[in-house]
């Protein structure tokens, strides 16, 4: 009887360990780790290609590519040509955003007259800056044969060529221009720069 009693028993936590094994335990999916590293066209490229970064510096990426004679020389110009466009392009933002924060915090009768002048200051840096401009690093994507520059100015360059343009532009509005130096005097430029991250 305690044979028949320890089968019973023994075949019931088998048919239970079956039943478990079986239909309990789903198979839980491998998870997919997301890839956040840098890619151009489904190649990894260095980190500054997605994100263009240089310390003390504005910083953008020129691409270009191969041409149809692989003239290398002309494959350099064209991205250079690329990425100073895209400097220009972010030294225009960043300064017509610095004096849009200005005029904000100095609110001056001749708005009008204020608009102009940061306009034309932006247009005057960014192209003057671009004299200042210079390839850093430079990656050859190996599926694609397109160059990528990481072209940069320094933060100071921006700084000393804003100033300049700034001097240049008012020195005809007396008044605004008095605004601006004592604004500067106070450090709100030195303070709107370091918003703009210049």
């Amino acid at each position: 009887m305690k044979k028949i009693i320890s089968n019973s028993i023994l075949a019931a936590a088998l048919v239970g360990t079956l039943f478990t094994a079986c239909g309990g335990n789903k198979p839980t999916p491998k998870s997919v780790e997301a890839d956040f590293r840098c890619k151009q066209d489904g190649v990894l490229a260095p980190k500054w290609t997605c994100n263009p970064f240089s310390k003390d510096s504005i910083a953008a990426v020129g691409i270009a590519k191969m041409n149809a004679g692989h003239d290398k020389s002309m494959q350099r110009s064209e991205a250079m040509a690329d990425g100073r466009d895209a400097l220009a392009s972010q030294i225009s933002t960043k300064v017509s955003n610095l004096f849009k924060s200005y005029k904000g915090t100095t609110g001056s009768g001749t708005d009008a007259t204020f608009d102009a002048s940061s306009t034309k200051v932006s247009k005057q840096l960014a192209s003057q800056t671009l004299n200042g401009t210079k390839a850093v690093d430079s990656w050859m994507n190996p599926s694609t044969n397109e160059l990528y520059l990481l072209v940069v100015v320094s933060n100071d360059e921006v700084k000393n060529n804003m100033n300049n343009s700034i001097k240049t532009s008012f020195k005809n509005d007396s008044a605004m221009y008095q605004k601006f130096l004592a604004a500067k005097a106070n450090g709100e430029l030195d303070m709107e720069l370091q918003k703009a991250g210049m």
